[in-house]
């Protein structure tokens, strides 16, 4: 019964959204208002077409699936060396990782736009893609270490005497089966890089270079339009919620794995 009444209260304001993206914009503001449209209609998505919406979200899916892959890669690269590589200082280099998870983000945004400005990638995907690449690393490399070390070492062991180099490893032994490990990262990254707002208004100035949290802002005009407002969270929603349905199994399995060691 918890769990219902929390469900309820968590998916209420997103239905309400969702339907109020059908109703035409007088029959938002009638009183009463009607649960369900009287009236169904598409012009509120079909006016997101014509508002620039689609540059910025095309944004936001370049930098996000291009961050999320970064991400992935080279934290699983670093928690595999962590994890089963010890080298001299390994212990000092995790403190200094773990440390900059402690640092507020705004004080790095001064030298971030003054870095950028200096090699020419403000206003530019990439100059977006690496920031947010940055700060989600050092989480995502703790998360993919204890993937690596909840495996067994017998497996690792039986690969080496099969002749097998370090890389050859990690790629076809060690990084399947920290698959869960993976998949818990990837979609950490997914929600932190879609909807990240305070490096992109910072980064990227220009409204063409601009992602969805950013862009949104400018699609206000002189009044809140609320029925095209409705249409845009509800396309802007999209992306993390089919993200999270398609590998929602594999959370509980990523966490429980980082869990027996750490």
């Amino acid at each position: 019964m918890v769990l219902l009444v929390l469900s309820i209260i968590f998916l209420a304001p997103l239905v309400y959204i969702l339907l109020n993206s059908f109703k035409p914009a007088a029959e938002i503001f009638e009183v009463p208002q009607s649960i369900l449209p009287k009236d169904w209609t598409l012009e509120n998505y079909a006016a997101v077409a014509s508002k620039g919406f689609v540059s910025y979200f095309t944004n936001s899916v370049v930098i996000t699936v291009g961050g999320v892959f970064l991400v992935a890669v080279l934290s699983s690269l670093a928690g595999y060396g962590f994890a089963r590589l010890p080298f001299r200082g390994i212990n000092l280099l995790l403190l200094a990782i773990v440390g900059t998870l402690t640092v507020p983000l705004v004080i790095f945004l001064v030298p971030m736009f003054l870095m950028e400005n200096a090699v020419g990638l403000l206003n530019t995907n990439l100059g977006l893609m690496l920031p947010n690449v940055a700060v989600a690393l050092p989480f995502a490399i703790m998360i993919m270490r204890a993937a690596f070390m909840s495996i067994p070492n017998e497996i690792e062991e039986s690969a080496i005497m099969d002749g097998a180099g370090v890389f050859r490893r990690w790629w076809t032994v060690m990084l399947p089966m920290a698959r869960n490990g993976i998949v818990l990262v990837v979609i950490m990254t997914t929600y932190e890089i879609w909807g990240e707002y305070t490096m992109a208004k910072t980064l990227a100035i220009d409204p063409p270079a601009m992602p969805l949290s950013v862009g949104l802002t400018l699609l206000k005009g002189e009044v809140w339009q609320y029925g095209i407002l409705a249409a845009i969270v509800v396309v802007a929603m999209l992306p993390p919620i089919i993200i999270f349905i398609l590998f929602q199994k594999h959370i509980v399995a990523g966490v429980a794995q980082g869990a027996v060691k750490g």
